[in-house]
Parts: C-alpha cells; sequence; structure tokens
C-alpha cells in the first residue's frame, strides 16, 4: 500500500502518551506502537471514518496534537512534530478539506 506520510508520533491514552509510528495511505490512519513489555494491536482508522481534524495543545501548552473527530463520536488524540502538514495530508486524503 503506498504510504503517503510517515513519522514517529504518540498516541494519547488519556494524559499518557504512548509512542509509535503513525503511517497514513490512501486508505487509512494507522498508528503501530513501539515494543515493550505489551505487544499492542496496531490502531487503524479507515479515512471514510474520519469526520474532523483539529489541533489540541499537550500539556495545555505545546501546540503539537492533532485530534481526528470519528463520525462515531469517538476522538482519538496524536501528538506529532509537525500537526499542520498532518492535518493538510489528512485533509487532501479524506476529502473533508473540499466539503
Amino acid at each position: 500500500m503506498e504510504v503517503l506520510r510517515q513519522e514517529g508520533a504518540s498516541c494519547m491514552d488519556g494524559f499518557i502518551a504512548r509512542a509509535g509510528q503513525l503511517t497514513l495511505t490512501k486508505k487509512e490512519l494507522c498508528f503501530e506502537f513501539k515494543g515493550g513489555d505489551e505487544v499492542e494491536k496496531p490502531i487503524c482508522i479507515s479515512l471514510d471514518d474520519i469526520d474532523k481534524v483539529d489541533y489540541f495543545k499537550s500539556l495545555s501548552i505545546i501546540p503539537n496534537g492533532l485530534t481526528l473527530f470519528l463520525r462515531s463520536g469517538e476522538l482519538t488524540h496524536f501528538v506529532v512534530d509537525d500537526r499542520k502538514s498532518w492535518q493538510e495530508a489528512l485533509l487532501k486524503a479524506t476529502r473533508l478539506g473540499t466539503k
């Protein structure tokens, strides 16, 4: 599958940031947790399930958070280096930017 964007990132689990790799393809966004004591399944979100992409500040001051609003009503939060370019890539891939 063609990778559109990939970067080391963190997935927020409450107030805890869990390190891993965030990968965007033409069909989904997947987060794979870094190795550790426990083996965790990747979090994969179909691009069709994403309703909105917005920002948040980690620790309420650091502008590095990306929030995905899913059609199911759930929210998923990632910490990335360049949230603006991630948002743009997701908007382009999901076509939310054309609505």
